[in-house]
């Protein structure tokens, strides 16, 4: 498809801005909040070039406040730009109250919920919720026409709205949610035109059009990352809650966006990251926002929601009443977790430690002369490596429900080959759960994934045989990504659970689950809120790190069997869990981010974990050293044989950035280029 062209287009200019302490009329007030014609002969503004944009694809006006933030204030912070594409007009029944008698205005509502969301960037972009915009409607290459508006004081801030209705059903008594567009039971969508937006025509548009409209608008801002909603939502597990879709804790329409939104992704191939941000799934978690996060996006989600109070004027309405607050809440709002957040790996390559990411859809490694592709299939951005083997996973988004691909694929560092290990479930909807997947090896292999709603699954190698055929592993359900080790001859996987850590142990034929009970705080069982990673200690312990449930601060714990000993460390802010790196002579990495977004690295000796004894959970107050970057996937770590620290980290502009530590010296602040 052809790059879209600047086109000759009508401007109109939303004026925006109260005069303080000046009464006026409901009509005056009217009057001065309308849009209004511009000069004619004016074309859609190009995208600001020169930084690093993030394009957010989600479904309604509010989605990228909830399940993104803090990330969108982070990068705007940091310089970059951005443009938010919203699907559906988000209509719901209408009502802009919680008032059952109130008349029902979807085109009205739409546009309350618009208004909020251009407050809420204005406010993160400039400090100034009322700051004006420019709206324009933008007839695209496609053959859809969108809403684009631009914050006219910072032009680096774009949002794009689509405007399909969301539930036409609710009057036609039909199914015609997004996702039945996905799926081809709804062979188009019609489009609602909100109160006074550039929008006007009530149009149709089908699926493909949807496809290549995402695609063109991709072409148009060639953004460095992409954020979008997850694809692949978690079953639900116990009573369903608020507005789940059946079976998945995630809204309907979530997952149909996503599911767009990465087709289009894949299709465009050039992004430097792609992140999956879960959805409803997030009131199934302890929170896991400190106030740096909570904060910024409280304060967002206040203004979107029109709980500042503001007399805009505006006769749609200010913002969207319907969202319970104060700030960020206390269900999905209090929690942000990405999806796929291990995109990064190094392993060692030839006597030189290597740095392995998934970039362009493909695993790629980085030697002396820029990267190289390692072919194989096109992967999520997830890698795990254990031994000389890499694990990624191929995922086809399939139109057909009963059609999913989401197949673990296993290369060898050595030979240079790809081997298929499919997935426990098969294809279908079964298929999506797999997540991310860990791997240890001792000689023996043993490969993990998430099964359902009770364990895991695991594929074991012995040492120069063939694999072993899935087997599954009965247990709790697990809230994230895995984690595996080799210890004493035999293999443990621990991951986060809903109430606890569980461990799975075994010798790659008998396995045994139960709950770690970690100490924690308060006396009372260690309950993580971000997957728990984990490293292997030469005197055969282990280390596992996760966040801390209600707040951003780090745990660390120590020990082996039923013996541990933990330690809090403070840390303002950050989403990702912390990776591990363990060196030659027992120094103890820990990398991940802080409320700013920049990388967070504290480097410790082992004995630190033991401060509080065996079975306490003390605190640990130590530096940590903050990076000159914003990173927005978890940092890769490893020690050098010398003792030299090596970091890598996806920054804001996608690209890989690194730094370095001289043995025993202190942690790098300076982060720079890899290539």
């Amino acid at each position: 498809m052809p790059s879209p062209r600047p086109l000759p287009l009508r401007r109109r200019d939303l004026l925006v801005g109260g005069i303080a302490g000046l009464a006026v009329t409901a009509a005056a007030a009217e009057s001065a909040w309308s849009i209004r014609e511009a000069a004619n002969g004016d074309a859609i503004p190009e995208p600001v070039r020169g930084v690093p944009i993030h394009m957010q694809i989600v479904a309604h006006p509010d989605d990228c406040l909830y399940f993104v933030n803090p990330r969108v204030a982070r990068v705007l912070a940091d310089g970059a730009g951005v443009c938010t594409v919203v699907l559906t007009a988000g209509e719901a029944d209408g009502r802009n109250s919680w008032e059952t008698a109130a008349p029902a205005d979807f085109a009205g509502y739409a546009a309350a919920r618009d208004n909020g969301l251009r407050r809420a960037y204005a406010l993160m972009a400039l400090g100034d919720a009322d700051a004006p915009w420019d709206r324009y409607l933008a007839p695209l290459d496609s053959g859809q026409d969108v809403e684009l508006c631009v914050l006219r004081d910072k032009p680096e801030v774009h949002v794009v709205f689509c405007s399909l209705w969301t539930n036409l059903g609710r009057i036609t008594g039909e199914f015609t949610r997004l996702l039945a567009l996905w799926e081809g039971r709804l062979d188009d969508s019609l489009v609602l035109p909100p109160t006074d937006s550039p929008l006007t025509a009530e149009s149709t548009v089908d699926r493909a059009t949807v496809q290549a409209t995402l695609l063109e608008l991709l072409e148009r801002y060639e953004p460095a990352v992409v954020n979008t909603l997850d694809p692949d939502p978690d079953p639900v597990a116990g009573e369903r809650l608020g507005a789940e879709q059946p079976g998945y804790s995630d809204h309907i329409d979530h997952t149909a966006a996503a599911l767009f939104a990465w087709e289009a992704a894949r299709a465009w191939g050039k992004a430097g990251a792609v992140e999956a941000w879960r959805g409803y799934y997030n009131r199934r978690w302890p929170g896991n926002l400190g106030e740096a996060d909570l904060e910024p996006k409280g304060r967002a989600l206040d203004v979107y929601s029109w709980n500042d109070g503001a007399d805009c004027g505006l006769p749609s309405g200010c913002g969207d009443r319907l969202i319970a607050g104060p700030g960020a809440g206390t269900t999905y709002g209090h929690a942000t977790h990405p999806r796929y957040t291990a995109a990064v790996a190094a392993t060692e390559i030839d006597g030189l430690i290597r740095p392995v990411a998934v970039r362009d859809n493909t695993v790629q490694v980085l030697g002396d002369d820029g990267w190289e592709d390692l072919g194989g299939p096109d992967t999520l951005p997830s890698l795990d490596l254990a031994g000389t083997k890499l694990y990624a996973i191929a995922a086809e988004h399939t139109h057909d429900p009963a059609t999913h691909v989401r197949d673990v694929h296993c290369y060898d560092l050595v030979s240079g080959q790809w081997q298929l290990l499919g997935n426990p479930a098969g294809t279908g909807a079964g298929a999506r759960i797999v997540g991310q997947v860990a791997a240890a090896d001792d000689g023996r292999t043993a490969l993990a994934c998430v099964r359902d709603l009770h364990g895991l699954a695991v594929r074991v190698r012995p040492e120069g045989g063939e694999w072993s055929e899935w087997t599954r592993l009965d247990g709790p359900a697990v809230h994230d990504a895995p984690a595996a080790l080799a210890l004493d001859g035999a293999f443990t996987i621990v991951a986060a659970t809903p109430d606890n850590v569980a461990a799975w142990e075994g010798d790659g034929v008998a396995w045994v689950s139960r709950q770690l009970d970690l100490p924690g705080p308060d006396d009372l069982p260690f309950l993580p809120a971000s997957a728990v990673t984990a490293a292997q200690v030469p005197d055969g312990r282990a280390v596992l790190a996760s966040r801390v449930a209600g707040c951003s601060d780090v745990a660390l714990h120590i020990g082996r069997g039923e013996e541990w000993t933990g330690v809090r460390v403070p840390l303002e802010g950050g989403v990702l869990a912390p990776a591990l790196a363990i060196g030659p002579e027992g120094a103890l990495a820990v990398v991940c981010d802080d409320g700013t977004g920049a990388p967070a690295v504290l480097v410790l000796e082992l004995a630190d974990l033991e401060s509080a004894g065996t079975g306490g959970f003390g605190l640990l107050s130590r530096p940590w050293t903050r990076g000159d970057v914003t990173v927005v996937k978890r940092p890769a770590a490893a020690f050098g044989s010398d003792g030299a620290l090596r970091l890598w980290a996806v920054a804001a502009d996608g690209e890989l950035w690194t730094a370095e530590a001289e043995p025993g010296g202190e942690p790098p602040a300076g982060w720079s280029p890899a290539v």
